[in-house]
C-alpha cells in the first residue's frame, strides 16, 4: 500500500515558466483523490515554493545540511 508521493520541484512538477502543468495537476489531485499523501521536497526557501504547497494543499518537507566548519 502506498501511503506517500513526495516529489521534488524544479523539472519534476513544475515546468520552465515555474508553475504546475495541467498534466502534473491531474496527476496529484488523483494522488490525493486515492488517499494517498503528498509532499514537496525542496531545498528552496519556504517562500519560494509557498505558493505551490498552497495550490497543492502539499506537506513541505526540508531536509537541510547545516553550515559547518569542516
Amino acid at each position: 500500500m502506498i501511503r506517500l508521493v513526495a516529489s521534488d520541484i524544479d523539472g519534476t512538477i513544475i515546468g520552465e515558466e515555474n508553475s504546475l502543468t495541467p498534466k502534473n495537476l491531474k496527476a496529484i489531485h488523483d494522488i490525493k483523490a486515492s488517499n494517498i499523501n503528498f509532499a514537496i521536497c525542496t531545498g528552496k526557501p519556504y517562500a519560494m515554493v509557498k505558493k505551490f504547497c498552497k495550490e497543492l494543499q502539499a506537506r513541505l518537507w526540508y531536509f537541510r545540511k547545516w553550515k559547518s566548519n569542516y
